[in-house]
């Protein structure tokens, strides 16, 4: 092997960059990093990469993910800075919190206020392998930034917060998508990808000092049998073709150990059924081995994530039913206590909540997006269910409608189709029709009508297959209350209609069992308030009905102060016309609070609703469904 001369010497030197955006101090650094753990040349021409020091670095995994501002982004950026505020730590169990270059008293406020005309944020995870022997995550998190500062060419405004939650202690930074000067920060491509771990991975080793080698040999011993992809898994195939790796040629010398590492994984992966032995020392790896082994791992935390809310809670198994799978062909709605919230993908912005179910299993529920988690919280009684992936029932209705008119659809088209049709009813499939016009699936005309194309329907399915991917699941809350707090609560709460249904009799784990023990006490507090005879008397729909009036009473004198007006119920038919003014929780439910001209009634809350805040509005009663129209006068009717 050629040996390195003097010319091939390496050291860090950081001098005064050379452009006002470090793009060539950056581009500079990189380059010198390569050349000291690149590829070094061999006589014959060949090249291979070192694999003395190179072989036993400190590693650092960094994340790098970048945040688009407009939009939804800011209330994004907002959540994530709530969350990872929420779950920091220090060592030992104390409290953590964000911080930044100069402390831990960090005004979020401000933070949030001063980024919310950047294009864009930056969101970093920093996780040493060694974070358990470091002395202080957050000297070392201050230290990284100053050294992205000398490399960039800029102060950078920046908060962090250190999580030990898990067995992998790893830190949380956010950072502004501002220069000093007020331009927008650009990092490189191959800084966010390589420069800012090989910084961080110097620091550590500064720290640390080198990895030993007898510890080198071992960290990769231990990645023989792991049931994720490994480094040795990922060294391997970088050198694979087409998936078939070739251990038979001779190792270098100093690498014996590696190659005899290298056969014993693949023959564990055999085991598997990830890669099959084809003799002389050649393996074929499965087509969908490094993207099975990523999904083991990912199980394998989602697995410590379980047994970390199932904590003091007795013996619980968790096995491959423990994960909601809303895919799958048997997938039902699940209902549940929340035990746990949180982050299961940081970069992909992906959240989770861990259900203690009515059937006495543990589940695992990928929601999607974390802004979704700003509604949720421990000890929430919800329902899970599949999402829709296929066209509703009102875009096959829609699709009929403007095959027969020459792919036009309008209100009255619909009402000649079907006479017998409420108006609320066909202007629910005009509101779904306006969701698709602005993904680009309808073309609304100045007349009202519609221009509904051909291929409307695989237009609808790809639809709610894309929503499906940032809302896996539809997630519906059940009461305001917690359990402990229906058992005595005035209206008609989630705890009631569970005594109506007898199918839950007999449950004896977990929160099933938790719900039965309410039950009785509900009944209790029912006879002793006179709304029931007795124990064993029977709640029906008159029963709820008239626990939802003395909680809509108590409301309304509650409520009495605010408006100076009178409370009276809701008609039971017909037009209810008044000012929309906000929303109430109450034991019954979430209410609409509408202000009429001598008094204010409450009724069942909609989401349409909240963009009539202040405004007029004018809703068709039928039972017990109301259809809204949005007024743009501002008086009370």
């Amino acid at each position: 092997m050629a040996t390195r001369g003097p010319e091939n010497r390496f050291e860090v030197r950081l001098g005064r960059m050379r452009s006002p955006s470090g793009h060539e101090r950056v581009t500079g650094f990189l380059k010198k990093v390569s050349r000291r753990g690149g590829r070094s040349r061999v006589r014959s021409g060949r090249t291979q990469r070192r694999t003395s020091a190179a072989s036993f670095q400190r590693r650092v995994m960094v994340k790098v993910s970048i945040v688009r501002m407009e939009g939804r982004g800011i209330g994004a950026q907002r959540q994530h800075l709530k969350y990872i505020q929420r779950d920091s730590a220090a060592p030992g169990d104390e409290r953590g919190g964000l911080y930044d270059r100069d402390g831990r008293e960090v005004d979020v406020k401000a933070f949030e206020i001063g980024g919310k005309d950047d294009r864009h944020q930056f969101r970093i995870i920093v996780s040493p392998e060694d974070s358990t022997h470091m002395s202080d995550l957050s000297g070392f998190t201050r230290d990284l930034m100053s050294e992205m500062e000398k490399d960039l060419g800029t102060k950078l405004e920046w908060v962090a917060a250190d999580h030990y939650d898990t067995g992998q202690p790893h830190t949380h930074i956010v950072v502004r998508g501002k220069r000093d000067d007020g331009t927008d920060l650009v990092m490189p491509k191959d800084y966010v990808s390589r420069g800012i771990r090989m910084r961080a991975q110097e620091l550590v080793e500064i720290e640390l000092g080198p990895v030993p080698e007898i510890e080198g040999h071992e960290r990769f011993a231990r990645m023989v049998r792991q049931h994720r992809l490994t480094a040795l898994d990922r060294q391997m195939m970088r050198g694979a073709s087409d998936g078939m790796i070739d251990v038979s040629v001779p190792a270098r010398r100093g690498q014996f150990w590696r190659r005899q590492l290298e056969r014993a994984r693949l023959k564990y992966l055999e085991g598997m059924g990830l890669a099959d032995g084809l003799g002389k020392g050649r393996w074929q790896l499965s087509s969908g081995a490094p993207e099975t082994l990523k999904r083991m791992g990912e199980r394998g935390d989602i697995i410590k994530t379980m047994h970390r809310a199932m904590a003091n809670r007795g013996e619980r198994r968790i096995d491959a039913s423990s994960f909601y799978d809303p895919s799958a062909e048997t997938a039902k709605p699940v209902t549940g206590r929340i035990l746990m919230t949180g982050v299961g993908d940081d970069v992909a912005d992906r959240g989770y909540v861990v259900l203690d179910t009515l059937e006495g299993k543990t589940a695992y529920v990928d929601i999607g997006s974390t802004a979704r988690l700003e509604t949720l919280a421990k000890h929430q009684i919800v329902t899970v269910t599949p999402p829709g992936q296929e066209p509703r029932t009102s875009d096959i209705t829609i699709a009929r409608i403007a095959n027969g008119n020459s792919g036009r659809y309008a209100p009255s088209l619909h009402m000649a189709d079907d006479p017998s049709a409420r108006p609320e009813f066909v202007e629910a499939h005009v509101r779904r029709l306006e969701a698709l016009r602005r993904a680009g699936h309808a073309t609304r005309h100045k007349d009202g009508s519609w221009s509904i194309p051909p291929d409307y329907l695989a237009r609808a399915g790809a639809y709610e297959r894309s929503a499906a991917l940032s809302r896996p699941v539809q997630i519906e809350s059940r009461s305001s209350l917690i359990l402990r707090e229906m058992k005595s609560a005035i209206g008609a709460t989630w705890l009631d209609e569970q005594l109506m249904d007898d199918s839950g009799a007999g449950r004896t784990a977990g929160f099933g069992a938790d719900v039965e023990t309410a039950k009785v006490a509900r009944r209790q507090f029912l006879v002793q308030q006179g709304v029931l005879g007795d124990v064993s008397a029977e709640i029906t729909q008159t029963t709820l009905d008239d626990l939802t009036n003395k909680d809509l009473s108590e409301a309304g004198r509650s409520l009495h102060e605010r408006y100076g007006k009178s409370y009276s119920l809701a008609p039971t038919s017909g037009q209810l016309r008044g000012t929309y003014r906000g929303a109430i929780e109450r034991p019954s439910g979430k209410f609409a609070i509408i202000e009429r001209s001598k008094d204010f009634t409450l009724v069942p809350w909609r989401e349409v609703l909240e963009r009539a805040h202040g405004k007029s509005v004018s809703g068709l009663i039928r039972g017990k469904s109301i259809s809204w129209r949005i007024g743009k006068s501002l008086g009370i009717s």
